[in-house]
């Protein structure tokens, strides 16, 4: 993935704060962020991101994300990905999006997997492939994610990528609700509303 001017300049900004603001409570951060921590380089950019106020935010926000992602950190891989998607700090590159869902998806991430599936779905950032992208989701649902298990239901009742199996599909919304899912909940109840339970 690509290193270069962005990493440089987040620790150059990582160290003129260091510098101009010794008396930061944010200096630890800023310092195991510059001295090359994944987990601090995510931090920075998540407090970056969390201020929203001004387009330079969404930018450094942007550039310690990729600088942790670049370091291997799951989380700002997935966040680095949605900022790409959405055109956040960054032009809008959905095929950029799509390799770092992908990037992430392959360590197991439950959030990066379901992504990778929409992409597929949808054609975002790469051809659309309903049928990978639903393989893709059953697998994620497969491995315990009720987010996934929640879509994979609603794509068994629906029937439209897959053949339609209402018995699946309550299968699904099952074990999504026992994990707490809510969406699921309310399918359960609609289900259970409509009688369709007996």
């Amino acid at each position: 993935m690509r290193t270069g001017f962005a990493a440089i300049f987040a620790l150059a900004v990582a160290w003129f704060f260091l510098h101009k603001y010794a008396s930061n409570p944010l200096k630890k951060l800023l310092a195991k962020a510059a001295n090359n921590d994944p987990e601090a380089q995510y931090q920075m950019g998540h407090l970056y991101y969390k201020k929203k106020k001004e387009f330079d935010h969404f930018k450094q926000a942007f550039m310690w994300f990729e600088t942790a992602a670049n370091n291997g950190h799951v989380r700002a891989m997935v966040a680095l990905a949605g900022m790409y998607n959405a055109g956040e700090g960054c032009d809008k590159d959905t095929k950029r999006a799509f390799e770092w869902y992908q990037a992430a998806a392959q360590t197991g991430d439950f959030e990066a997997r379901i992504n990778e599936a929409v992409c597929y779905l949808q054609g975002m950032g790469t051809p659309k492939d309903p049928q990978k992208g639903f393989l893709l989701l059953k697998a994620a649902a497969d491995d315990k994610s009720p987010l996934a298990c929640t879509m994979v239901g609603d794509m068994y009742l629906q029937g439209d990528i897959v053949t339609a199996d209402k018995k699946a599909a309550f299968q699904y919304f099952l074990a999504a609700a026992k994990q707490g899912e809510p969406l699921a909940k309310k399918r359960l109840d609609e289900w259970k509303d409509r009688g369709k339970l007996k």
